[in-house]
């Protein structure tokens, strides 16, 4: 039988063996995501953290928010709120913002550019959705006159710009009134929610100087917002048919 020398061996496989070596150092240095964000829901004012790891990362890590690319800087200029938070050498480029405003609501994805060694990778869509307590709850009156006893009359209480739209719970003098229809409408921005709250209400003698309040809340707001009026109301004149 032939001898074949080791360098014999290696100058006939090297083609081979290069190749194989190739593919297994292509494969092995694919960068891929270990930890992919995922939805977060916060209120107005705190912070958020949208998660992101990335196993042999070798290309540029940016984060994109609405088709909007922040920048790979881990300070990201222009967006003082923002940072990318995280130790670096374990593949960590978690974004942070700090001061949750409304204008940070949105779709956010974390993106890794491509490389000579790896393809470019695109996370799934993470949602940031930020929660905002209702303005003031107000009340409305068909008209300022005085009530009448044994008339009807409808009162509408309002409480504005929620997001979540705002629940409301109204009552009279104490005592919740449960005939209450309530719709939404627009805001006065984007994405913020108006709820108006309507209840028809049979005027009562004993109505007279007693409270009618109007309660708002959602899960945004630390407590229930509520707005009271003083009832009005005359008593009918029996004299009169």
């Amino acid at each position: 039988m032939k001898d074949f020398s080791v360098a014999t061996l290696t100058r006939i496989s090297s083609p081979i063996f290069f190749c194989c070596l190739s593919l297994f150092v292509g494969v092995c240095g694919q960068q891929a995501f270990k930890t992919e964000p995922r939805n977060v829901t916060v209120r107005a004012g705190a912070t958020a953290l949208l998660k992101c790891e990335v196993l042999r990362a070798s290309g540029v890590v940016q984060w994109v928010k609405d088709g909007l690319l922040l920048g790979p800087q881990r300070s990201l200029p222009g967006y003082p709120c923002y940072s990318m938070t995280g130790d670096q050498q374990k593949g960590q480029y978690h974004l942070q913002i700090l001061n949750v405003s409304l204008e940070d609501d949105g779709p956010y994805e974390c993106q890794v550019g491509r490389s000579v060694s790896s393809r470019a990778i695109v996370s799934r869509t993470a949602w940031l959705n930020v929660q905002i307590p209702p303005s003031q709850p107000y009340i409305q009156l068909e008209s300022d006159e005085p009530w009448v006893e044994g008339d009807e009359y409808t009162v509408t209480c309002i409480a504005p710009d929620a997001k979540p739209p705002a629940e409301i719970t109204m009552f009279r003098d104490g005592e919740e009134l449960t005939e209450t229809d309530s719709f939404t409408m627009s805001g006065s921005q984007d994405k913020l929610l108006n709820t108006h709250a309507e209840v028809v209400i049979r005027a009562r003698s004993s109505d007279n100087a007693r409270q009618l309040t109007c309660r708002a809340k959602n899960p945004a707001a630390p407590r229930a917002l509520e707005t009271s009026m003083t009832m009005r109301v005359y008593c009918k004149n029996p004299a009169i048919v």
